[in-house]
């Protein structure tokens, strides 16, 4: 692609500041000067500048397929960077002086200043960091290298981690790409070998690790604070929003998060009835504009980060990671939320991220390709499912325990599945057994009303059944329920672990100071507005439990 052609492709990802302002820019940063090829960030560096050009050009390269190409020039009154300036990612291209080029060089502390208290200049850069995000994954950008079979079920795991958090990458299937042999040759690698991980020539991870894959791309940070005003145990769409409503009112506010921002939510592939977006909006991408408001104002994310363990220090909290890092904080909101039960089949473990999958999301589409698949539930999430895959894939086969839709499902989504050609609805059904050879390759599935049995030949199932919550780390100090979701206000009122004279604030614990929030409590409501809702609404008691801390 042409770079005039780039720029008009995407015009809202590169806008032109206006000589208003470069005033305001001018204000807080100094003008500097660098020569004809200075390399002013290079991709894999964290921290690096951003960069408003006064006079002159800067190059934008990309070296991730071998051969460096000049993807765009910025010009005068353009700035350089992405969301990586602000959540401290690593840089994914090289930017470089064409010829003698002056420019405001800002750093990350300052830019975040400028975002939080400059909201002209904040609209102006966040958008055109979105749009930039958009427009390099449509213009032939490798980014990483992913190379591993699509039946390994770390190459399943390296690609789910990388694509639910945003980082741009390439996969190549060592079982069906024709130019796997070739690359693997130019790694000096064999298959046995696979997956790995690389970013040209320059580095190679082989098998990593989501932590070590983490390190290496600026998504896991050392924690430099010794003590939080407010600690928050999981990324999701509760999380996110206490996140941002915290940071944003001056609390110094660390999300720790397992496997990426968005939690379930931001495996769907269309939220249609969340306030605000009524053409719907992706799950990952409301994760990602709500990752980038936290972090906007401040807020501190880390990328793996696996909690063990929550103990008590006097007046204090410390969590412990599964990486031996501990976190002292005055207050924690618990918003682990939950995750789907796994299906009641003989080996199943055996199959799983090797046909059977737990979010239906682009990359588990494209695994797929077009052959049939069956989708097991009957809540939002499989219905959501059901007709993202059908859309896709030859046939989608509806497994439904029950005897309708209605009483689970939401009318929308229930009436596309009715009218879908290519959704075949199994009610009274459960799936008894999968089969394959390293690979799912098929499924019986049992009637309980006709009491009859059936073959079906499938690549994938796609399980969405009940919510098992994440609280196994919590200690006996925070009570819950007969299924394990955490008991808050009135419920934790009547526990015999509440020892306070006042009662406990509407989403606090039995733990006064421990608050929990979105799939996670018990009785919540499951859906994405509510977690929105109670993760705004539990900063605000949180405040009040600050005040006497």
């Amino acid at each position: 692609m042409t770079q005039p052609n780039y720029k008009e492709q995407f015009p809202a990802a590169f806008p032109k500041l206006s000589p208003t302002q470069m005033r305001e820019i001018a204000k807080i940063a100094k003008c500097r000067t660098y020569l004809d090829g200075t390399v002013l960030f290079k991709a894999g560096e964290t921290e690096f500048k951003f960069h408003v050009i006064q006079k002159g050009e800067i190059e934008i390269i990309d070296r991730s397929d071998y051969k460096p190409r000049t993807i765009l020039t910025h010009g005068p009154l353009e700035f350089t960077g992405d969301i990586a300036n602000l959540s401290g990612r690593t840089s994914h291209v090289d930017a470089v002086a064409k010829g003698t080029v002056e420019v405001y060089e800002i750093c990350s502390s300052e830019l975040k200043m400028i975002i939080s208290e400059r909201p002209e200049l904040s609209e102006t850069i966040l958008k055109a960091f979105i749009a930039r995000g958009m427009a390099l994954s449509e213009t032939g950008f490798t980014g990483l290298r992913v190379i591993g079979s699509q039946y390994s079920v770390d190459t399943f795991r390296i690609r789910d981690f990388l694509s639910k958090n945003g980082v741009l990458f390439t996969w190549t299937d060592v079982d069906h790409d024709v130019h796997a042999k070739e690359l693997l040759e130019q790694f000096h690698i064999t298959i046995s070998e696979t997956p790995i991980v690389a970013y040209s020539t320059e580095w190679l991870l082989k098998n990593p690790s989501n932590m070590q894959l983490a390190e290496k791309i600026g998504l896991k940070h050392e924690f430099t604070d010794t003590l939080y005003d407010l600690v928050i145990a999981g990324g999701g769409p509760a999380g996110l929003a206490a996140a941002v409503y915290g940071a944003s009112e001056g609390l110094k506010t660390m999300v720790l998060e397992k496997m990426a921002p968005g939690g379930q939510a931001g495996t769907s592939s269309r939220i249609e009835n969340y306030l605000g977006f009524p053409t719907g909006v992706s799950g990952s991408e409301l994760a990602a504009r709500a990752t980038m408001q936290a972090e906007k104002f401040g807020a501190q994310l880390s990328i793996p980060s696996q909690i063990t363990s929550l103990s008590f220090e006097h007046n204090l909290n410390i969590i412990e990671l599964e990486s031996g890092e501990k976190i002292k904080a005055k207050a924690v909101l618990i918003a682990s939320g939950a995750a789907y039960r796994k299906l009641n089949v003989p080996e199943l473990e055996q199959y799983e991220g090797r046909g059977v999958y737990y979010a239906a999301t682009k990359m588990e589409a494209d695994i797929c390709a077009t052959d049939p698949v069956t989708v097991v539930g009957a809540g939002n999430s499989a219905g959501q499912a059901a007709i993202f895959l059908a859309n896709r894939v030859r046939k989608v086969y509806l497994i439904v325990r029950g005897a309708e839709l209605a009483i689970t499902m939401s009318k929308y989504l229930e009436q596309r599945i009715l009218e879908s050609d290519n959704i075949e609805l199994h009610f009274h059904t459960e799936i008894t057994k999968i089969v394959g050879d390293g690979h799912v390759e098929g499924v019986t599935i049992f009637n309980k009303e006709t009491n009859t049995t059936e073959e079906l030949q499938v690549s994938a199932v796609f399980s969405f059944i009940g919510a098992m919550p994440h609280t196994s780390w919590l200690p006996a100090e925070i009570e819950k329920d007969e299924k394990g979701f955490i008991k808050t206000g009135a419920d934790a009122a009547r526990s015999s672990m509440w020892k306070e004279q006042r009662a406990p604030y509407f989403l606090e614990t039995t733990r006064p100071g421990i608050f929990a929030a979105g799939d996670v409590r018990s009785n919540s409501v499951k859906r994405v507005a509510s977690a929105v809702g109670e993760g705004s609404m539990a900063v605000q008691f949180i405040h009040e439990h600050l005040k006497v801390v």
